[in-house]
């Protein structure tokens, strides 16, 4: 219990108060907690999560320690107790986006009904100081005419503006991350332990056939004239293109499996896709594609011994 509180505290404080390392610590701030679901049981980690949340809002401010329960606590807790009920990895792995995601916003709206701010003030304010920097690095350099650096200028807000409408997609994507993180260690620690879990591998990653219909309706509403009904269907097409990005690398990636180059494969699909973003559409069509041709069932005998 001790151990998990410990790890779990420090890797949250450090996302709060060092950069650059803290960004990556903080995706594996629940991983402590669902090592000690599995070692210690349902209680133990309760109170390592209680504890944890104790460390934060003493090292911080209590609204830290509140955050941390939302977010990494809930899912060092959610994630490998559906697990261990027999749920799926995918939807274990929805499900504990969609539970964080909704405990977040209750304690976003206790942070503005308690300190006056909200999270799209303070957000706000991060993102015009980011940019304000990068505005500044442009400046230092030689070279770039004034009718350059206005075009940066226009440039960097139109990103500020669209990355302010697109915030709960953000939000909601970033504990997605930290949920995907902590199942790949729950997945390899069950495996350790010798825990018969139905966590699938990643190859296996399969969205609900009902979410396609939200991003269509979402597609379409993008169409709309109002903000009122482009930003709802901005953030909610921003997190569904990003599920099917990761449902369309799964087939990529159950293709390479069947060949004989999978290693040389693999890792020329990752150099794409890193030095060619613009194909992750591509990717993310895969996936929704996925659900009517189903290209993981080996259609003969021979495509299944590839």
């Amino acid at each position: 219990m001790l151990l998990g509180a410990a790890a779990s505290g420090v890797l949250f404080s450090a996302s709060l108060a060092v950069p650059f390392i803290g960004f990556v610590a903080g995706f594996l701030a629940a991983v402590p907690i669902c090592y000690t679901r599995l070692e210690g049981g349902r209680k133990t980690a309760l109170l390592a999560t209680a504890v944890a949340a104790l460390l934060v809002g003493i090292g911080f401010n209590p609204l830290a320690g509140l955050w941390f329960l939302a977010q990494c606590g809930l899912i060092g807790l959610l994630l490998p107790e559906l697990a261990l009920r027999g749920m799926s990895g995918s939807r274990a792995l929805l499900w504990t986006t969609a539970a964080a995601s909704a405990v977040s916003v209750m304690v976003a709206f206790v942070m503005a009904a308690t300190t006056g701010q909200n999270l799209l003030t303070i957000a706000q304010q991060e993102i015009s100081t980011g940019m304000a920097q990068a505005l500044k690095l442009y400046e230092q350099q030689q070279g770039l005419s004034p009718q350059d650096l206005e075009t940066i200028k226009q440039g960097l807000q139109t990103i500020a503006a669209t990355l302010l409408r697109i915030l709960p997609a953000l939000g909601t994507l970033n504990l997605l991350l930290v949920a995907s993180i902590s199942l790949l260690f729950l997945r390899r620690m069950a495996e350790q332990r010798g825990l018969a879990l139905s966590l699938e591998p990643f190859q296996h990653f399969r969205v609900p056939e009902i979410l396609i219909w939200p991003l269509i309706a979402a597609g379409f509403s993008l169409l709309a004239t109002t903000t009122l009904i482009t930003t709802p269907a901005l953030n909610v097409a921003a997190v569904l293109a990003v599920l099917y990005f990761f449902q369309g690398l799964a087939v990529l990636l159950t293709m390479i499996g069947r060949t004989s180059y999978v290693g040389v494969l693999k890792v020329m699909l990752i150099a794409v896709l890193l030095l060619q973003p613009y194909l992750a559409p591509v990717v993310a069509f895969i996936g929704i594609f996925d659900l009517w041709g189903d290209f993981r069932t080996p259609r003969t005998k021979q495509e299944e011994n590839l």
